[in-house]
């Protein structure tokens, strides 16, 4: 077993005594554990686990949850641990200060602009607005006000691929208005309160494991509901996600090793055979990595124009996880024959 994080906890019991426990991260063989180890009445150790399993991310839930009720109780790290803190120094802390300032100084007329542009610009690129450019940079954008490339790299999430491709729209919207601010941006920290920062930040890290806990919810839901038996359509209903988001959560889901074969067996009841053999000779001669070519060479332009792509593209995953469960069980088994050979 290897320790992975270790911190000392202190509650005060009586006037002049300390209860001291400790909360732990360790890993084994390829599972996380998440202890927690405080004394009893008599003062004997008693050990309890918080945590177990493959999941990074919902450990980390599970040790902030578990921190959050420990604090209630009264209990407070001699050292405040790293891992519940948002708030670094370095580079992270001056992203967050830029971030900070670009959405409590934006322009509102900018903003709208810029996301019509994102909106239009997500369009035509048939990709999620997100991957076009985040709120908090159109905020950036909205109160900095880039008028070259160079000043458009300066806002972060802005690489030169990113400038290059976005440039040229983003300064004919924010060279229309007066800034009176300069680049570079190293003057920003001297016009943040510090205390409204950290206030700000601490804002962010609530709402960013509010998110968290919703997300794991949402994710033993799934769980749940596939073990039940139940349909995309009912799981839609059940957590309230989209349901291009619940597909790619599914596949999410089965990459990281739970049994997602009874939904796709479901949903895939009433696709023909024929369709189904030929998307997985599609996978095996141009790769389960992209889509969009599987798509291409399944239909053709004229049938697409009168198909719902999103349902496509939603079958064309679900095929993906039973082609990859196939190949996986194919590979096992010539491994096998070849080591009893």
């Amino acid at each position: 077993m290897q320790l992975i994080f270790l911190s000392t906890l202190e509650r005060k019991v009586e006037e002049n005594r300390m209860a001291l426990a400790q909360v732990s991260i360790t890993e084994h063989q390829g599972a996380w554990r998440v202890w927690w180890s405080e004394p009893d009445a008599e003062g004997k150790q008693i050990q309890d686990s918080w945590y177990e399993g493959g999941e990074w991310k919902e450990l980390l839930l599970s040790f902030r949850e578990g921190l959050r009720v420990k604090r209630a109780e009264g209990y407070y790290p001699l050292v405040d641990p790293a891992l519940t803190s948002l708030s670094d120094s370095g580079k992270n802390r001056d992203v967050l200060m830029l971030q900070y300032y670009g959405e409590m100084n934006h322009s509102t007329e900018v903003f709208q602009e810029l996301r019509g542009w994102r909106r239009q610009q997500a369009s035509k690129e048939g990709k999620s607005a997100f991957f076009v450019a985040t709120n908090r940079m159109l905020y950036m954008l909205s109160a900095y006000l880039p008028h070259s490339l160079e000043e458009i790299m300066n806002i972060p999430g802005f690489g030169k691929r990113k400038a290059e491709a976005y440039g040229e729209e983003i300064m004919a919207i924010t060279a229309k208005f007066e800034r009176h601010t300069s680049f570079p941006l190293d003057w920003v920290a001297a016009e943040v309160a510090e205390s409204d920062f950290e206030a700000w930040i601490n804002e962010q890290r609530r709402s960013r494991e509010q998110l968290e806990q919703q997300k794991l919810f949402q994710r033993r839901q799934v769980l749940e509901g596939v073990a039940a038996g139940s349909s995309l359509a009912e799981l839609e209903g059940s957590t309230g996600m989209k349901r291009q988001e619940l597909v790619r959560l599914v596949e999410d889901l089965d990459k990281n090793g739970y049994d997602m074969e009874p939904l796709v067996d479901l949903e895939l009841t009433h696709v023909a055979d024929g369709v189904s053999e030929k998307v997985k000779e599609l996978y095996a001669a141009l790769g389960d990595r992209f889509l969009k070519p599987v798509m291409k060479a399944l239909y053709t332009e004229e049938e697409l124009k009168d198909m719902d792509v999103n349902d496509i593209y939603e079958k064309l995953r679900l095929h993906r996880i039973r082609f990859r469960h196939e190949r996986n069980n194919a590979a096992e088994e010539e491994g096998s024959a070849q080591t009893a050979v």
